[in-house]
Protein backbone atom coordinates (compact mmCIF):
# COMPACT_ATOMS: atom_id res chain seq x y z
CA UNK A 1 0.00 0.00 0.00
CA UNK A 2 1.51 3.27 -0.67
CA UNK A 3 1.19 6.62 0.63
CA UNK A 4 -1.46 8.01 -1.58
CA UNK A 5 -3.63 4.95 -0.69
CA UNK A 6 -2.96 5.34 3.36
CA UNK A 7 -3.92 8.98 3.01
CA UNK A 8 -6.72 8.31 1.00
CA UNK A 9 -8.11 5.81 3.71
CA UNK A 10 -7.30 8.37 6.17
CA UNK A 11 -9.42 11.05 4.75
CA UNK A 12 -12.64 8.63 4.06
CA UNK A 13 -12.27 7.08 7.85
CA UNK A 14 -16.21 6.80 8.97
CA UNK A 15 -16.54 5.36 12.89
CA UNK A 16 -19.00 2.67 11.01
CA UNK A 17 -17.78 -0.55 13.22
CA UNK A 18 -21.41 -1.32 14.44
CA UNK A 19 -19.03 -3.46 17.90
CA UNK A 20 -17.09 -0.49 18.23
CA UNK A 21 -19.93 2.01 18.39
CA UNK A 22 -22.34 -0.27 21.08
CA UNK A 23 -19.27 0.03 22.98
CA UNK A 24 -19.18 3.64 22.98
CA UNK A 25 -23.03 3.85 23.18
CA UNK A 26 -22.60 1.56 26.65
CA UNK A 27 -19.73 4.18 27.44
CA UNK A 28 -22.18 6.63 27.20
CA UNK A 29 -24.92 4.94 28.70
CA UNK A 30 -22.98 4.44 31.85
CA UNK A 31 -21.11 8.19 32.07
CA UNK A 32 -24.91 9.49 31.31
CA UNK A 33 -26.51 7.52 34.77
CA UNK A 34 -23.32 7.84 37.11
CA UNK A 35 -22.68 11.82 36.05
CA UNK A 36 -26.59 12.12 36.63
CA UNK A 37 -27.48 10.66 40.13
CA UNK A 38 -23.73 11.91 41.05
CA UNK A 39 -23.86 15.75 40.13
CA UNK A 40 -27.21 15.98 41.01
CA UNK A 41 -26.21 14.46 44.70
CA UNK A 42 -23.66 17.35 44.98
CA UNK A 43 -26.47 20.37 43.90
CA UNK A 44 -28.98 18.27 46.29
CA UNK A 45 -26.32 18.33 49.47
CA UNK A 46 -25.29 22.30 48.59
CA UNK A 47 -29.38 22.83 48.82
CA UNK A 48 -29.79 21.05 52.21
CA UNK A 49 -26.91 21.71 53.78
CA UNK A 50 -25.90 26.09 54.87
CA UNK A 51 -22.50 24.86 55.72
CA UNK A 52 -21.84 24.14 51.92
CA UNK A 53 -22.73 27.32 50.92
CA UNK A 54 -19.56 28.97 50.47
CA UNK A 55 -18.20 31.49 47.58
CA UNK A 56 -16.30 28.76 45.96
CA UNK A 57 -19.26 25.85 45.84
CA UNK A 58 -20.57 28.40 44.09
CA UNK A 59 -18.45 27.36 41.23
CA UNK A 60 -18.47 23.98 42.15
CA UNK A 61 -22.52 23.86 41.88
CA UNK A 62 -21.97 25.23 38.71
CA UNK A 63 -19.57 22.98 37.38
CA UNK A 64 -21.73 20.08 38.89
CA UNK A 65 -24.62 21.80 36.93
CA UNK A 66 -22.71 21.69 33.25
CA UNK A 67 -21.47 17.84 34.21
CA UNK A 68 -25.34 17.20 34.72
CA UNK A 69 -26.69 18.60 31.98
CA UNK A 70 -23.61 16.98 29.61
CA UNK A 71 -25.11 13.79 30.94
CA UNK A 72 -28.70 14.37 30.86
CA UNK A 73 -27.91 15.03 27.07
CA UNK A 74 -26.03 12.58 25.68
CA UNK A 75 -28.38 9.58 25.36
CA UNK A 76 -29.07 11.62 21.94
CA UNK A 77 -25.20 10.45 21.21
CA UNK A 78 -26.00 7.03 21.94
CA UNK A 79 -29.23 7.26 19.81
CA UNK A 80 -27.26 8.46 17.21
CA UNK A 81 -24.25 5.62 17.87
CA UNK A 82 -27.01 2.58 17.94
CA UNK A 83 -28.98 3.53 14.63
CA UNK A 84 -27.14 1.67 11.49
CA UNK A 85 -29.14 4.03 8.76
CA UNK A 86 -28.39 7.60 10.28
CA UNK A 87 -29.56 10.19 12.59
CA UNK A 88 -33.78 9.05 12.44
CA UNK A 89 -34.89 11.79 13.83
CA UNK A 90 -35.24 15.52 13.00
CA UNK A 91 -31.98 16.63 12.70
CA UNK A 92 -32.55 20.15 14.59
CA UNK A 93 -32.23 17.73 17.93
CA UNK A 94 -29.28 16.36 17.41
CA UNK A 95 -27.64 20.19 16.65
CA UNK A 96 -29.19 20.90 20.13
CA UNK A 97 -27.54 18.24 21.61
CA UNK A 98 -24.64 18.88 20.15
CA UNK A 99 -24.65 22.57 21.23
CA UNK A 100 -25.24 22.00 24.52
CA UNK A 101 -22.52 19.10 24.82
CA UNK A 102 -20.17 21.13 23.27
CA UNK A 103 -21.06 24.51 25.75
CA UNK A 104 -21.40 22.42 29.35
CA UNK A 105 -17.52 21.15 28.10
CA UNK A 106 -16.33 24.21 27.82
CA UNK A 107 -17.92 25.49 30.53
CA UNK A 108 -16.45 22.70 32.88
CA UNK A 109 -12.83 23.76 31.87
CA UNK A 110 -13.54 27.99 32.49
CA UNK A 111 -15.19 27.21 35.57
CA UNK A 112 -11.92 25.20 36.63
CA UNK A 113 -10.50 28.07 36.11
CA UNK A 114 -12.50 30.18 38.00
CA UNK A 115 -12.07 28.22 40.61
CA UNK A 116 -8.34 28.02 40.62
CA UNK A 117 -8.48 31.88 40.73
CA UNK A 118 -10.69 31.72 43.60
CA UNK A 119 -8.46 29.35 45.59
CA UNK A 120 -5.54 31.44 44.86
CA UNK A 121 -7.20 34.69 46.13
CA UNK A 122 -8.60 33.22 49.17
CA UNK A 123 -5.27 31.58 49.85
CA UNK A 124 -2.99 34.89 49.25
CA UNK A 125 -4.99 37.73 49.79
CA UNK A 126 -6.62 39.25 53.13
CA UNK A 127 -10.45 37.84 54.15
CA UNK A 128 -11.79 41.52 53.36
CA UNK A 129 -10.07 42.15 49.63
CA UNK A 130 -11.78 38.32 49.07
CA UNK A 131 -15.36 39.38 49.99
CA UNK A 132 -15.17 42.71 48.18
CA UNK A 133 -13.85 40.33 45.18
CA UNK A 134 -16.60 37.81 45.36
CA UNK A 135 -20.00 40.11 46.21
CA UNK A 136 -22.90 38.39 45.59
CA UNK A 137 -23.16 40.37 42.00
CA UNK A 138 -19.63 39.63 41.03
CA UNK A 139 -20.51 36.03 41.56
CA UNK A 140 -23.53 35.94 39.28
CA UNK A 141 -21.56 38.13 36.44
CA UNK A 142 -18.74 35.42 36.81
CA UNK A 143 -20.74 32.47 36.94
CA UNK A 144 -22.26 34.16 33.97
CA UNK A 145 -19.29 34.94 31.65
CA UNK A 146 -18.43 31.08 31.90
CA UNK A 147 -21.63 30.38 30.33
CA UNK A 148 -21.43 33.08 27.87
CA UNK A 149 -18.45 32.41 26.70
CA UNK A 150 -18.76 28.83 26.42
CA UNK A 151 -21.79 29.25 24.36
CA UNK A 152 -19.99 31.55 21.84
CA UNK A 153 -17.31 28.73 21.41
CA UNK A 154 -20.04 26.26 20.75
CA UNK A 155 -22.09 28.46 18.41
CA UNK A 156 -18.75 29.44 16.56
CA UNK A 157 -20.43 27.54 13.07
CA UNK A 158 -23.51 29.35 13.06
CA UNK A 159 -21.77 33.42 13.88
CA UNK A 160 -18.91 32.81 11.03
CA UNK A 161 -19.99 29.57 8.89
CA UNK A 162 -16.86 27.58 10.21
CA UNK A 163 -18.59 24.72 9.74
CA UNK A 164 -22.30 22.96 10.84
CA UNK A 165 -23.58 21.23 13.69
CA UNK A 166 -25.54 18.40 13.79
CA UNK A 167 -25.38 14.72 12.72
CA UNK A 168 -22.04 14.01 11.72
CA UNK A 169 -21.93 11.05 8.83
CA UNK A 170 -17.95 10.10 9.93
CA UNK A 171 -17.90 9.96 13.66
CA UNK A 172 -22.36 9.04 13.56
CA UNK A 173 -22.75 11.46 16.73
CA UNK A 174 -24.10 14.38 17.61
CA UNK A 175 -21.20 17.26 17.35
CA UNK A 176 -20.08 19.29 13.91
CA UNK A 177 -20.25 17.74 10.67
CA UNK A 178 -16.94 16.71 9.48
CA UNK A 179 -18.17 16.84 5.63
CA UNK A 180 -18.41 21.08 5.93
CA UNK A 181 -15.18 21.96 3.82
CA UNK A 182 -14.38 24.40 7.25
CA UNK A 183 -14.77 21.79 9.56
CA UNK A 184 -11.52 21.69 10.15
CA UNK A 185 -11.25 24.99 11.11
CA UNK A 186 -13.41 24.95 13.72
CA UNK A 187 -11.66 21.87 15.52
CA UNK A 188 -8.77 23.99 15.70
CA UNK A 189 -10.74 26.97 17.13
CA UNK A 190 -12.10 24.68 19.93
CA UNK A 191 -8.60 23.10 21.08
CA UNK A 192 -7.20 26.65 20.92
CA UNK A 193 -10.40 28.42 23.10
CA UNK A 194 -10.70 25.51 25.11
CA UNK A 195 -7.73 24.70 26.59
CA UNK A 196 -4.74 26.81 26.51
CA UNK A 197 -5.78 29.73 27.90
CA UNK A 198 -8.00 28.26 31.15
CA UNK A 199 -5.09 25.61 31.62
CA UNK A 200 -2.24 28.32 31.70
CA UNK A 201 -4.81 30.31 34.64
CA UNK A 202 -5.42 26.78 36.43
CA UNK A 203 -1.30 26.20 36.43
CA UNK A 204 -0.73 29.57 37.30
CA UNK A 205 -2.61 29.47 40.02
CA UNK A 206 -1.97 26.42 41.81
CA UNK A 207 1.48 27.25 41.71
CA UNK A 208 1.32 30.68 43.36
CA UNK A 209 -0.67 28.96 45.56
CA UNK A 210 1.86 26.37 46.39
CA UNK A 211 4.42 28.62 46.79
CA UNK A 212 2.47 30.70 48.98
CA UNK A 213 1.49 27.79 51.43
CA UNK A 214 5.33 26.85 51.28
CA UNK A 215 6.42 30.23 51.93
CA UNK A 216 3.68 30.64 54.95
CA UNK A 217 4.85 27.48 56.71
CA UNK A 218 8.27 28.58 56.63
CA UNK A 219 7.73 31.79 58.00
CA UNK A 220 5.56 29.90 60.61
CA UNK A 221 8.41 27.27 61.52
CA UNK A 222 11.07 30.67 62.11
CA UNK A 223 8.38 32.53 63.80
CA UNK A 224 8.25 29.55 66.26
CA UNK A 225 11.63 29.07 66.53
CA UNK A 226 12.14 32.87 67.64
CA UNK A 227 9.70 33.30 70.23
CA UNK A 228 10.98 30.42 71.85
CA UNK A 229 14.23 31.72 72.63
CA UNK A 230 12.56 34.96 73.88
CA UNK A 231 10.89 35.63 77.11
CA UNK A 232 7.51 35.30 78.25
CA UNK A 233 5.39 38.27 78.47
CA UNK A 234 2.00 38.98 79.28
CA UNK A 235 0.46 39.59 75.66
CA UNK A 236 2.29 36.21 74.41
CA UNK A 237 -0.83 33.93 75.14
CA UNK A 238 -3.25 36.18 72.97
CA UNK A 239 -0.82 36.14 70.20
CA UNK A 240 -0.58 32.59 70.34
CA UNK A 241 -3.89 32.02 70.22
CA UNK A 242 -4.70 34.50 67.13
CA UNK A 243 -1.55 32.59 65.27
CA UNK A 244 -3.31 28.94 65.95
CA UNK A 245 -6.70 30.36 64.72
CA UNK A 246 -4.99 32.04 61.89
CA UNK A 247 -3.09 28.45 60.40
CA UNK A 248 -6.09 26.58 61.30
CA UNK A 249 -7.67 28.35 58.45
CA UNK A 250 -5.07 28.31 56.51
CA UNK A 251 -4.71 24.70 56.95
CA UNK A 252 -8.56 24.22 56.22
CA UNK A 253 -8.54 25.99 53.11
CA UNK A 254 -5.22 24.64 51.87
CA UNK A 255 -7.23 21.54 52.26
CA UNK A 256 -10.30 22.63 50.33
CA UNK A 257 -7.61 23.86 47.94
CA UNK A 258 -5.78 20.50 47.87
CA UNK A 259 -8.93 18.44 47.03
CA UNK A 260 -10.17 20.24 44.25
CA UNK A 261 -6.56 20.21 42.60
CA UNK A 262 -7.63 16.72 42.43
CA UNK A 263 -10.63 17.58 40.83
CA UNK A 264 -8.55 20.02 37.90
CA UNK A 265 -6.05 16.65 37.45
CA UNK A 266 -8.74 14.81 36.42
CA UNK A 267 -10.01 17.26 34.26
CA UNK A 268 -6.95 17.48 32.59
CA UNK A 269 -5.73 13.52 32.31
CA UNK A 270 -9.50 13.91 30.38
CA UNK A 271 -9.17 16.76 27.86
CA UNK A 272 -5.67 16.51 26.67
CA UNK A 273 -6.70 13.32 24.95
CA UNK A 274 -9.31 14.59 22.78
CA UNK A 275 -7.88 18.22 21.95
CA UNK A 276 -4.73 16.81 20.95
CA UNK A 277 -7.05 14.48 18.62
CA UNK A 278 -8.75 17.63 17.42
CA UNK A 279 -4.88 18.88 16.34
CA UNK A 280 -2.41 15.73 15.38
CA UNK A 281 -3.25 14.32 11.33
CA UNK A 282 -4.75 11.63 11.34
CA UNK A 283 -6.07 11.15 14.59
CA UNK A 284 -9.91 9.85 13.49
CA UNK A 285 -9.75 6.55 14.77
CA UNK A 286 -9.37 7.70 18.23
CA UNK A 287 -11.43 10.79 18.25
CA UNK A 288 -14.27 8.58 19.34
CA UNK A 289 -12.42 7.22 22.61
CA UNK A 290 -11.34 10.63 23.50
CA UNK A 291 -14.70 11.95 23.68
CA UNK A 292 -15.73 9.35 26.03
CA UNK A 293 -12.81 10.16 28.09
CA UNK A 294 -13.45 13.33 28.16
CA UNK A 295 -17.34 13.16 28.89
CA UNK A 296 -16.34 10.61 31.57
CA UNK A 297 -15.12 13.63 34.05
CA UNK A 298 -18.36 14.43 34.32
CA UNK A 299 -19.41 11.30 36.26
CA UNK A 300 -15.79 11.62 38.20
CA UNK A 301 -16.34 14.74 39.71
CA UNK A 302 -18.68 13.78 42.19
CA UNK A 303 -16.69 10.49 43.01
CA UNK A 304 -14.18 13.16 43.86
CA UNK A 305 -16.30 15.42 46.31
CA UNK A 306 -17.74 12.31 48.10
CA UNK A 307 -14.15 10.69 48.78
CA UNK A 308 -12.28 13.67 49.28
CA UNK A 309 -14.06 16.81 50.65
CA UNK A 310 -14.82 16.98 53.83
CA UNK A 311 -18.01 18.62 54.17
CA UNK A 312 -19.17 16.99 50.67
CA UNK A 313 -18.25 13.62 51.98
CA UNK A 314 -20.22 13.90 55.49
CA UNK A 315 -23.53 15.04 53.76
CA UNK A 316 -23.59 12.66 50.40
CA UNK A 317 -23.00 9.94 52.99
CA UNK A 318 -26.06 11.25 54.84
CA UNK A 319 -28.22 11.97 51.55
CA UNK A 320 -27.21 8.57 50.45
CA UNK A 321 -27.92 6.58 54.13
CA UNK A 322 -31.24 8.68 54.14
CA UNK A 323 -30.06 10.36 57.98
CA UNK A 324 -30.63 13.43 56.68
CA UNK A 325 -30.74 14.80 60.21
CA UNK A 326 -27.42 14.28 60.57
CA UNK A 327 -26.55 16.92 57.64
CA UNK A 328 -24.75 19.68 59.46
CA UNK A 329 -25.96 23.10 59.33
CA UNK A 330 -29.41 21.79 57.77
CA UNK A 331 -31.40 24.57 55.42
CA UNK A 332 -34.13 26.01 57.03
CA UNK A 333 -36.74 23.85 54.43
CA UNK A 334 -35.37 20.86 56.18
CA UNK A 335 -34.90 21.73 59.61
CA UNK A 336 -38.78 22.76 58.93
CA UNK A 337 -39.33 19.27 57.92
CA UNK A 338 -37.72 17.90 60.65
CA UNK A 339 -39.79 19.50 63.54
CA UNK A 340 -42.78 18.40 61.68
CA UNK A 341 -42.03 14.94 61.34
CA UNK A 342 -40.98 14.97 64.70
CA UNK A 343 -42.56 12.12 66.92
CA UNK A 344 -44.49 13.51 69.28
Amino acid sequence: MDGNDTMSETTVFRFDDMRQRIVVACLFALISVLGTVGNSLVIVAVFLSRKLRTTTNVFVVNLSLADLFTCLFLPWNIVALLSPTGWPMDGTVCAIAAVVLFTCVSCSVYTLAAIAINRFVIITRPMRKYKTYYSRWKLVLMVGVTWGVSLFIAIIPLIFGLGELGYDTKYSTCTHKTSHPLSDYYSMAQAMLIYPIPMVTIVVCYVAVFRHVRNHAKSITEQSESSSTQSQFATQPTMRRESSHHQSISRRQVEITKNLFYVVCAFILCITPYCAALVIPRSEPFIPWAGAVILANSCINPAIYATKHPYFKQVIRAILCCRLSTIPEPASCLRSSQTRWKPR
